[in-house]
């Protein structure tokens, strides 16, 4: 009997033995094939940017893609994640801060789709450009009721592999946008209320997607009557959704899209850019100063808003390309088509109503 319990010892210290030996082994190869660096930026990236990056979104975004990532917000409020794989381009930069600290927001190429669904935002992605895996977003979020309080992001990515002329990847970019700017904001104290999950991301609006006037629904919608439009030349629409963002734009064209007046309505870091070219031109040409009607049919109106809207300034111009025939100005006529663009864009964001500058 004693022998039987002696070789079941033996047996068991053997078992023990190999199970050791083969966890080394697995270990050891887990190590050397690179698991563990996957596994140790896999758990960073939980705890990216001071924990406020929605790691599961990004992940969702790359795919398999194996990411490292910066722990902390960098001193310019910046955070990235990249490729651990240097021979892969995919990666995704943040920035955030106060509005009021921001860069400008404009792109002249196009008018980029407002977010909706509860969002002060909008999505920038040309689907006719040759880099269809780069896209951007920004995001503003109101901090309170105070005029001008409030904080902006941007998010940047690079997908690598794949397109955001899949709606998916658009939809995923934003996610990882709005997910990371709530977390953002809850953690440094900003009481921004925030929106649902936004599905069916829109692109970028170039100039040749114009549509007939009378079919606009969005930012162009009820501009002009249809007797004014026609005296004034008007025939297409160039516009987005009527959904606020940062930046809202329309332009009024003739045959084929032809620019005849352009309306922009600007918000928090862009209202305040736009505001200081307005105020360098208005004092280098006195006579955009001189009489009721301005001379270059450029006009302002403003309007004080809640949050990170700031003071929103709204504009008009007329074509501006000399090579072609700039169209008679019916100033009186395009000062009330600007109140009514601008009372339009000012009630989607909660604004007072807007007034000359």
């Amino acid at each position: 009997m004693s022998d039987v319990r002696f070789w079941r010892r033996r047996s068991v210290r053997r078992t023990a033995a190999w199970t050791a030996t083969a966890a080394v082994l697995a270990g050891g190869l887990f190590w050397v094939s690179g698991g563990y660096g996957s596994w140790r930026d896999d758990r960073a990236l939980d705890a990216a940017c001071d924990g406020d990056l929605a790691a599961g979104a990004v992940r969702e975004l790359f795919g398999g893609v194996s990411l490292t990532s910066s722990a902390r917000w960098g001193d310019r409020r910046h955070c990235t994640v990249s490729a651990s794989d240097d021979d892969t381009d995919a990666g995704l930069v943040l920035w955030a801060g106060r509005t009021e600290r921001m860069t400008n927001l404009e792109d002249f190429d196009g008018f980029d789709a407002p977010l909706g669904h509860g969002w002060t935002g909008s999505f920038r992605f040309d689907p006719d450009s040759e880099d269809t895996d780069e896209a951007g977003a920004v995001l503003m979020l109101s901090c309170g009721k105070e005029s001008g309080y409030g904080q902006l992001m941007t998010a940047e990515a690079d997908l690598g592999q794949g397109g955001f002329d899949d709606p998916v990847a658009r939809e995923r970019l934003v996610a990882v946008l709005t997910e990371t700017a709530s977390a953002y904001a809850r953690r440094t104290a900003c009481a921004a209320p925030v929106g649902g999950r936004v599905k069916q991301v829109g692109v970028t609006t170039n100039r040749r997607d114009y549509k007939p006037v009378a079919a606009a629904t969005g930012s162009c919608a009820g501009l002009l009557d249809g007797k004014t439009a026609a005296r004034w030349g008007v025939r297409t629409a160039q516009e987005i959704t009527a959904a606020p963002a940062p930046l809202e734009n329309c332009v009024l064209g003739g045959l084929r899209g032809a620019f005849l007046y352009g309306f922009t309505a600007h918000y928090g870091p862009s209202a305040r850019d736009a505001r200081f070219r307005l105020d360098t031109w208005l004092d280098s040409d006195a006579a955009a100063r001189r009489g009721p009607d301005a001379p270059t049919g450029t006009y302002a109106l403003a309007a004080r808003c809640p949050g990170a809207g700031g003071t929103a300034l709204f504009e008009v111009e007329p074509l501006r390309d000399r090579k072609l025939a700039a169209p008679v100005v019916d100033h009186r006529g395009l000062r009330a088509a600007l109140q009514r663009f601008a009372e339009r864009s000012a009630k989607l964001h909660d604004c007072e109503t807007p007034r000359s500058v």
